[in-house]
């Protein structure tokens, strides 16, 4: 079999090792694969698929980089160009796969060239990856997907490996000056208003306990900077809550994870999340809304999940995880080995499955 050639777009600017790992392991199987440069074009990116050699493969993950801009007139060059450029690539002979992160933009901008680039995206594909059957479910309702043949199901990986896991629960609390006794929730990540931080806020802030405490660690955008006066004042109050803004450094990362009893996902709207993934790879407990991919992922044996539509659920979840502190580790013990079925091995086979489907 000649050597596959793959390009992913756009690259990922997160410091997010989904790419790099499903990347690294693709290699081990034999596939060349390309990622666009970094802050190279994600709008003009034809000269840089074919300046080297026609791939088999246009592997595109997230389509909002290509598609959307801060205003509509914008947004409809960017949309008008990156369908121009997708259907020469199909004229030549490209192959396009598409792996589902989100059905949406998370900032709800210019929704109708969204969906318009997603139904052409869709009927170009010779193949789409998402991440659980309940994505899958999800894209097929919302599109009206007819071939649903070309859909397969891909879970995300796990994050085993990647991240450093040395530091102990006691002198990971002795640095970010938490007591042993508390009981802490966590919520880790890029800070965004589709998160549910500032509700998170509010229902932790009705627990009625002393012996508690919520970390917020996270980097906040600037087009959502009012976000940071937000939770600077809902906190206000409170001592019980630490807001550490700023990019948590993967280093860090062991740290926050470390230090907590629960990793709390308060997520309004959500489909896939490898934040889940993370949490479950540093063997916490979750609290989560039972929703796409995290209802798939987690189970009642490992995590505290509520129904999004329950205004108290949140909160519900919270005190039912203060009720069962003394089972609280034995859950992230079981999300743990859970996140073990997930290697990125059996990924990268999966997803070169779905190539050699294509080709």
């Amino acid at each position: 079999m000649e050597q596959i050639k793959s390009v992913f777009l756009p690259r990922a600017l997160d410091g997010n090792p989904y790419q790099n790992q499903l990347i690294d392991n693709l290699k081990k199987l034999g596939v060349q694969v390309e990622i666009q440069k970094p802050f190279s074009s994600s709008t003009f990116f034809f000269p840089m698929i074919i300046s080297h050699w026609k791939p088999d493969i246009l592997h595109l993950h997230w389509l909002e980089p290509s598609c959307i801009a801060p205003n509509w007139f914008l947004s409809l060059l960017k949309s008008i160009s990156f369908l121009i450029q997708l259907a020469i690539l199909k004229l030549i002979g490209v192959k396009l796969v598409w792996t589902v992160h989100n059905l949406k933009n998370h900032d709800n901008s210019n929704l109708v060239l969204n969906n318009i680039c997603t139904k052409t995206v869709i009927k170009f594909a010779d193949a789409i990856i998402t991440h659980c059957e309940a994505a899958k479910e999800e894209l097929i309702k919302l599109f009206y997907v007819k071939n649903q043949d070309k859909i397969f199901v891909v879970p995300h990986g796990n994050y085993l490996e990647w991240y450093e896991n040395k530091i102990s629960r006691d002198v990971a609390r002795k640095d970010l000056d938490i007591k042993t006794s508390e009981t802490v929730f966590l919520f880790l990540g890029l800070i965004r208003p589709y998160k549910g931080v500032p509700e998170l806020i509010d229902r932790f802030k009705c627990l009625d306990s002393e012996d508690i405490r919520l970390v917020i660690a996270g980097k906040i955008n600037s087009q959502d900077a009012d976000l940071t006066d937000l939770i600077n004042r809902k906190i206000s109050e409170d001592k019980r809550i630490n807001f550490i803004p700023g990019y948590v450094e993967s280093e860090k990362i062991q740290l926050y994870m470390n230090a907590c009893d629960v990793v709390v996902f308060p997520y309004r709207d959500i489909l896939t999340s490898g934040a889940v993934m993370l949490a479950m790879s540093f063997g916490r407990a979750c609290i989560a809304p039972r929703k796409g991919c995290l209802a798939e992922v987690l189970d009642d044996r490992g995590a505290f999940l509520y129904n999004l539509a329950d205004e108290n659920g949140l909160m519900q979840a919270m005190n039912a995880a203060l009720h069962k502190q003394p089972e609280i580790l034995a859950m992230g013990q079981h999300n743990q080995q859970l996140a073990e079925k997930y290697s990125w091995k059996n990924i990268a086979e999966l997803t070169l499955d779905v190539y050699l489907y294509c080709l």
